[in-house]
Order: C-alpha cells, then sequence, then structure tokens
C-alpha cells in the first residue's frame, strides 16, 4: 500500500511538472479576427544648455487594429489589417479606416504587400507598413517549449523611417515565464534598448530600459495582453548646443480572438 501510495505521489508530482511547461508557438488561426487595442501614454522632457528647466510634454494615443485571416489555401491565408483611431488624435486622419493586405503561412509570421489609404502619402504608407511588420516581429517568436522559470531572449532590429531621418532601434527583450494559470501563461517581461539616427550630420545616440508583462493565450496560441513601461535617454547637439531627451512611455495592449462562424 506504501509502494502505490508512493507511486501515485510521483505520477502527480510528473504530471504537475508537466503542466508547468508551455509550447510556445504563435501563429494566426484561418477563419479567425484578432482585434487589438493599444493605448499609450508618452512623457518627454528636453534639457538644454543655459535651461533651468526641462522643457515637459505628455501625449496620448490609443489605435485599433481588426486583423481578419481568411481561410487556408495552398498552405496560405489571405490577411487584412483595418486601422482605426478615434477623431482627434494625432495622425487620425490618415490613419483611420487605413487597410493593409498580405498573407501568412501557418504558424508564421504575416507579410504585408499592400496598403490602401486614401490621402495617406506614399512615404508614410511605407513607414507604416514598416512599423506594423516590425511590430509583429516582436509576437511572432520562433517555436519553443519553456518551463516555469526559464527564459529566453528576442533580439528585434527595427529602421523607424521619420521623414528624411531614420532612426535604428535595437530592442532586446527577455521572456520569463512565471507562471501558468489555467491554459493562460504569464512571462515577466525586460528591455533593453539601443538607438542611433543622424540629424542634420549630428549623431543622435541613446539607450533605455523596460519592464512588462506578457500574457499568452495557449489554446489560441496568440499573446493576447502584454504590457510594458520603457525609459529611454537620448542626447545630440542641435546647432552647437548640447541636448539631453528622456521619454517615459506606457504601453498596453489587448487582443480579443473570435472565430467565425
Amino acid at each position: 500500500m506504501k509502494k502505490i501510495t508512493t507511486l501515485v505521489v510521483a505520477l502527480l508530482f510528473t504530471m504537475g511538472l508537466q503542466a508547468q511547461e508551455v509550447n510556445f508557438k504563435v501563429g494566426y488561426k484561418q477563419n479567425t479576427t484578432y482585434t487589438q487595442t493599444t493605448s499609450q501614454k508618452t512623457q518627454v522632457g528636453v534639457t538644454y544648455e543655459g535651461a533651468e528647466e526641462p522643457m515637459e510634454q505628455e501625449s496620448g494615443s490609443t489605435i485599433t487594429t481588426k486583423t481578419t485571416v481568411g481561410k487556408l489555401a495552398n498552405n496560405e491565408m489571405p490577411i487584412v489589417m483595418e486601422i482605426s483611431m478615434e477623431a482627434g488624435q494625432q495622425g487620425a486622419d490618415q490613419m483611420n479606416g487605413a487597410k493593409i493586405y498580405g498573407k501568412a503561412k501557418p504558424g508564421m509570421m504575416p507579410t504585408f504587400e499592400r496598403i490602401e489609404a486614401p490621402g495617406m502619402q506614399d512615404q508614410v504608407k511605407d513607414m507604416l507598413m514598416g512599423m506594423m511588420e516590425k511590430g509583429l516581429s516582436q509576437i511572432f517568436m520562433p517555436e519553443r517549449k519553456v518551463k516555469v522559470g526559464e527564459s529566453f531572449v528576442q533580439e528585434t532590429p527595427m529602421d523607424i523611417p521619420l521623414g528624411p531621418v531614420t532612426m535604428k532601434m535595437k530592442d532586446i527583450a527577455t521572456f520569463k515565464l512565471k507562471k501558468v494559470e489555467g491554459r493562460k501563461a504569464f512571462f515577466d517581461v525586460t528591455h533593453v534598448m539601443t538607438l542611433e539616427a543622424n540629424i542634420e550630420g549630428q549623431d543622435m545616440k541613446g539607450s533605455g530600459t523596460g519592464s512588462g508583462v506578457m500574457i499568452y493565450d495557449m489554446d489560441q496560441n496568440y499573446p493576447t495582453s502584454n504590457d510594458a513601461t520603457v525609459n529611454m535617454d537620448m542626447g545630440f547637439e542641435a546647432q552647437g548646443m548640447k541636448m539631453n531627451i528622456k521619454t517615459t512611455s506606457e504601453t498596453k495592449a489587448a487582443t480579443v480572438i473570435t472565430a467565425s462562424k
């Protein structure tokens, strides 16, 4: 009897350990809609030589992307991403109603082909598609098995066009599986970021750190929540005057996933 009890305890313990392992595999499902709402609040402080106090500014925005994934055919699924913003927000007049078309293979990151946005300049279209692809590259990471307490690293380089200037940024994110509750996996995420750009012949460099939490839905194979707070410190010279910019950005993203009937 004692041996049987010991065996049962060992079996339950093993099952518990297996339940704490997550097969992290992000991918779109056919005939499914992913509605993501992202809210961001940013505080900016600019300090320059001769100024007694920094110039400070606050801004915020909320953007919703509705990604509709069609039927799988020939190992590909058509994708339409529609963007919406509330009137009055910066850029809403051009962004609202924009549609990005692309395709994806099961378990792989989508690729975008074209964008429909009446009134949007071609340069802005290219920038928007690039930013959306880079944003998804931070979600569609390689498949891996992760146990509670284990970590993995995702390095994402980004080229962000800002008019005549291209800002090069790199985000090294570390994901640590904190816990598993039901069919949800909770990851603590830390960020180490660097950026550089050349503005009118002057080099601009910066660095920053951040932290947040990502919740991964194991049934949907997709993150349904992703929050982060990032602090950046940037410095450059403008017309011989040294300037320093400090920013704090709080981002909250939530995704609702619905299957088509």
